[in-house]
């Protein structure tokens, strides 16, 4: 996939070498979690709301509710987070939720992810009673609570990275380099965040 893709390059330029602090990977894929392993071989960890759907990972997955961050990670414990698609699925404040997880985070750690754009404005809606056909609608999927939208995501979701030096993938990548991985700064766009020391 497109995104799979971009979130690879950015991973293998971006990110530092390992500490003793676990990096872990929510909703693994299969490309990014090899690369994560190697890459962090004594500290990588894949995660999960819904491990056993996961049978394929032959290691450990831990199970993290992202609504409630700070319940699974202390503060100042967590060398990188990592997901693709995720954010969009976590019930609950997402305010809250960016901000647990900028704390578990240690200083110098990073945070990788890339979102859905399905609208142009944010929106959510907790109720998972509504239809699933009116979900697909408004949100882009039935199991989606929130659409993340292309002229507020920085307002919505970027400005809550307060304490974190963001890297502009429009500086790190030339359309060349991003053509010769067959991606490209679109929606599949990847954000990576580093704590500030």
């Amino acid at each position: 996939m497109e995104r799979t893709r971009f979130m690879y390059i950015a991973l293998r330029d971006l990110t530092p070498p390992p500490n003793d602090l676990p990096v872990v990977h929510f909703a693994p894929e299969m490309a990014i979690l090899e690369f994560l392993s190697a890459k962090y071989p004594k500290t990588y960890r894949a995660a999960d709301f819904a491990p056993a759907e996961y049978a394929w990972v032959k290691q450990p997955m831990q199970q993290v509710d992202l609504s409630r961050p700070l319940d699974f990670f202390a503060p100042n414990s967590v060398q990188g987070f990592v997901h693709a698609h995720v954010f969009e699925h976590v019930p609950g404040d997402l305010h809250r939720i960016v901000k647990q997880m900028n704390m578990a985070l240690a200083p110098g750690g990073f945070h990788t992810f890339c979102i859905p754009f399905f609208s142009d404005w944010y929106r959510e809606d907790m109720n998972l009673a509504m239809p699933h056909d009116e979900r697909d609608r408004l949100f882009g999927q039935y199991d989606h609570v929130r659409s993340f939208g292309t002229r507020d995501t920085e307002e919505r979701l970027l400005s809550l990275f307060e304490d974190f030096e963001r890297i502009d993938m429009t500086k790190a990548y030339s359309p060349a380099q991003l053509a010769a991985a067959a991606t490209s700064l679109t929606s599949h766009t990847v954000f990576h965040f580093v704590k500030k020391k």
